[in-house]
């Protein structure tokens, strides 16, 4: 027995010839199609994004009717106003109503809610006139049919 684990201690191991294995092609399938399932998945997510929420605040007392969402991204409320923005208000008041975002913990978001005194950073939801005359500020989450109708009653739809 020690006869035989000595002769196996001077065996050779014999490793792969990394140059024999040039000629053999790689299976690139599963590769490539991870990849590609990977790139679905972020086009997918991109998406969903809301799109053109704007923060151009100058636009109001424009001739347009106003409606700024002050959005705490960590906030569930503001998160539950935005996707009713997003989701079905903005195609229901599209050319009526421009929806805009103002971000409290960006500079022109801060300078925002502090120029009109926004008491709740969160879900603020800020009423304009046309002539950019403040109509009125909404506080908490807004359940759709309540936004849809503060909409109405603000700019007399």
């Amino acid at each position: 027995m020690a006869k035989e684990l000595e002769s196996n201690k001077h065996q050779k191991t014999e490793l792969p010839d990394p140059e024999k294995n040039l000629g053999k092609k790689r299976l690139v399938w599963p590769t490539l199609f991870t990849i590609v399932v990977l790139l679905g998945v972020a086009g997918i997510f991109l998406a969903s994004l809301p799109r053109g929420f704007s923060q151009d605040f100058s636009l109001i007392g424009k001739g347009g009717n106003i409606v700024v969402l002050v959005h705490d991204l960590h906030s569930v409320a503001s998160a539950n106003n935005m996707d009713h923005v997003s989701g079905t208000l903005r195609k229901e008041y599209d050319g009526r109503v421009t929806f805009l975002v103002a971000d409290p913990g960006a500079p022109q978001g801060k300078a925002f809610v502090d120029t009109y005194g926004i008491e709740d950073k969160t879900t603020g939801v800020v009423f304009f006139a046309p002539d950019g005359k403040l109509i009125d500020i909404a506080y908490g989450e807004q359940e759709l049919a309540l936004f849809r109708t503060r909409i109405n009653q603000a700019f007399h739809f």
